[in-house]
């Protein structure tokens, strides 16, 4: 996870200044508990992709379900390409 991958896509200005609510902030650091600003955003962030990995990965196993279980079928679809 702390593996650095460049995307050409995100811009990634490490060490930038950026404007941060200090109210959210200082909410999220007292409910993580942790003992800088910059652990709170790295935890925040660590936080939020595994949230959002965890919605596709139920999202997709939802989705294999229903095909096997034969409420969607994409047979349909293979003629529609030509």
């Amino acid at each position: 996870m702390t593996d650095l991958l460049h995307n050409p896509e995100i811009e990634t200005n490490v060490g930038v200044e950026v404007e941060i609510d200090a109210e959210l902030l200082a909410e999220a650091q007292r409910q993580i508990s942790a003992p800088s600003i910059n652990a709170t955003i790295n935890e925040a962030l660590r936080r939020l992709v595994e949230t959002e990995r965890g919605k596709r990965r139920d999202a997709l196993a939802e989705l294999r379900e229903m095909v096997q279980a034969g409420e969607i079928n994409f047979r349909h679809l293979d003629g529609l390409h030509e």
